[in-house]
């Protein structure tokens, strides 16, 4: 479900198979992701390129993921997110709480 592109200073992390981040996934990201965070030492950009919602566990879960990024002095960040989950974002009030790269 979850792929990874390893670059020279940070991981690309982009989902297939589906265009949600809910509760039936949300334990895997957070896994997967926190597992190459502590493991490779680089940052993490989670390309949502494809993914039209979020629900609040998939939040949580992203959550969880920058915070122990910062922990670690490592960069967390959300890349081509869609107007639907910039929306969600903006909603849930955590648009502080993920860097945002560009679409």
């Amino acid at each position: 479900m979850l792929n990874f592109r390893i670059q020279e200073q940070s991981v690309i992390a982009s989902l297939e198979g589906t265009r949600r981040i809910n509760s039936m996934i949300s334990e895997m990201v957070k896994k997967e992701i926190i597992d190459f965070i502590e493991k490779s030492g680089k940052q993490v950009v989670l390309d949502l390129n494809g993914v039209s919602f979020i629900d609040s566990q998939g939040f949580s879960a992203l959550k969880a993921i920058a915070e122990l990024a910062k922990a670690n002095e490592k960069l967390f960040s959300l890349a081509n997110l869609s107007d639907d989950v910039i929306e969600l974002v903006d909603l849930v009030g955590m648009k502080e709480s993920f860097a945002i790269g560009k679409n």
